[in-house]
């Protein structure tokens, strides 16, 4: 098995890729050495096709922005050199994907397991997650100090956005609908079923076959989100604590059927759904799908030793979590990412060259004209520089895509009058307190517009102890990165 983390990038002769022989610190057999060869790079697109059993789970509805961000995306390169003493080694380098899953398996072989984990804690991992499920509180939390460091990163955040949602959803009960229910008693309920009537209550013995129309619960649904309360309670009950009461009801009214791909599709597709008060029970039933499906495959190849492929876009979390906080934090200002076409027009509109853009965050001050446009980025930040004195940790490709963004606007300057823009990251290596090697004041010399690298410091974040408030210390992070762009604009 090849176990590592999410974003190990190189920068020039500066290395922080991970090198590993295959020896005590990595369980292997020679069929893993066979399945890397001399190189093996899987992005998102081979891992998508060529395994029935890999499934990718994005955080984006937006069809069009989930492709865009995740195009032929690298999960992981391994690549075999030669170290001084002619011994092989390992390169790996990995993306900003986190999952496990087994590749190259085949007939002979039970192929390469792939674990690439967080670098950062599981603490920040449920900051984001709560973001993106609209819950800002700094004391709310599924697992507490409980949960298990070794569950499958993926695993954690499908159960943990399950659970959370779930949590949510049931605060206005479970989804019903009008059923036909029969009844046999001396009262009368609904109206009297003749057929029935005719057949069991002739002659007359004290007892009426009636029919009513009431509103029931769904027992599609019933037992679809018991079966993914079950499968989680299983692998960790940490995450199950806060909805006792929500898993004892679902246990007292499931039925015994066996839940299949059809009892899944009739929940999903249950027109109780369409009423808006339980429409955020699409959201959970999507998440329940994932989670038993994936057990389904696991217990399928138990008996081979395999597991099936699973894993999450962390960039795309981080997105949610970033735009969410500003949401939050800047209520007097429009949060969105649009969608915006450019086009150029050649020989008198015979011919039109265009192209998409997507900004991640465009924040626009209500009524007013001003802008603030960023572009967040799940990658390695420490604000080193290189012998000409530039940031490397700025990818080149990166840094020309948010001042394509920022020209944009800026172009439109009837429209839009843009005040700051820059690049967003997780910082793992603090920085100075006069941001002077980060904040700019001027944008190309244009003192009207100042550019920015930014983001939530996680440097020397430790996890919390028992009975300290788990999102202190990164809410005191937050509010320091909203002070910092509030100063900008004054």
């Amino acid at each position: 098995m090849i176990q590592t983390v999410d974003n190990y990038q190189s920068f020039g002769n500066d290395t922080e890729r991970y090198y590993f022989k295959f020896d005590s610190r990595v369980s292997y057999d020679n069929s893993d050495k066979k399945v890397i060869g001399d190189k093996l790079e899987i992005n998102l697109k081979d891992y998508q096709n060529k395994s029935p059993n890999n499934t990718f789970f994005s955080f984006f509805k937006d069809e069009e922005k989930r492709e865009s961000k995740n195009e032929d995306d690298l999960i992981i390169s391994i690549k075999k050199s030669k170290h001084d003493k002619n011994e092989d080694i390992y390169l790996a380098q990995t993306g900003n994907y986190v999952g496990k899953f087994v590749w190259g398996a085949d007939d002979k072989n039970k192929g390469l397991k792939v674990d690439i984990k967080s670098r950062f804690s599981n603490t920040f991992l449920e900051r984001m997650l709560n973001f993106a499920n609209d819950i800002f509180l700094d004391d709310v939390s599924i697992t507490g100090h409980e949960s298990k460091n070794d569950l499958d990163i993926s695993k954690y955040i499908i159960y943990y956005m399950f659970v959370q949602n779930l949590e949510k959803a049931f605060l206005l009960g479970l989804p019903k609908s009008y059923m036909s229910v029969n009844h046999h008693e001396m009262k009368l309920k609904g109206k009297i079923d003749i057929n029935r009537f005719i057949k069991h209550d002739i002659p007359f013995q004290g007892k009426v076959s009636s029919v009513s129309r009431e509103q029931k619960e769904i027992q599609e649904i019933i037992d679809v989100l018991y079966k993914a309360v079950k499968i989680i309670d299983k692998n960790n009950n940490a995450f199950t604590k806060n909805i006792a009461h929500i898993k004892t009801h679902l246990k007292q009214h499931r039925s015994n059927k066996y839940v299949s791909n059809e009892t899944i599709n009739k929940a999903l597709k249950s027109k109780a759904l369409q009423n808006p008060i339980f429409a955020p029970y699409k959201k959970v039933l999507e998440y329940a799908k994932f989670i038993i499906n994936g057990n389904n495959i696991e217990e399928k190849n138990d008996a081979k030793n395999e597991t099936y492929g699973f894993i999450i876009n962390v960039a795309e979390l981080f997105e949610i979590y970033v735009t969410k906080l500003l949401q939050k934090e800047f209520s007097d200002w429009h949060v969105e990412s649009p969608s915006i076409w450019l086009a150029n027009h050649f020989n008198d509109n015979s011919y039109m060259y265009q192209r998409r853009i997507i900004p991640d965050i465009v924040m626009i001050e209500n009524n007013t004209n001003n802008v603030m446009v960023f572009d967040t980025k799940y990658k390695r930040m420490q604000f080193r520089n290189d012998k000409f004195g530039s940031g490397s940790d700025v990818d080149r490709i990166d840094f020309f895509q948010i001042n394509t963004y920022m020209s944009y606007y800026q172009n439109h300057h009837n429209k839009y009058h843009v005040r700051i823009g820059g690049l967003l990251y997780p910082i793992e290596k603090s920085f100075k307190e006069n941001k002077s090697i980060c904040h700019s004041e001027t944008w190309f010399g244009n003192s009207k517009i100042k550019f920015i690298i930014d983001g939530i410091d996680l440097s020397d974040l430790k996890e919390p102890e028992d009975g300290e408030n788990k999102f202190a210390e990164i809410s005191k992070r937050e509010q320091k990165f909203i002070r910092g762009i509030k100063e900008l604009l004054i």
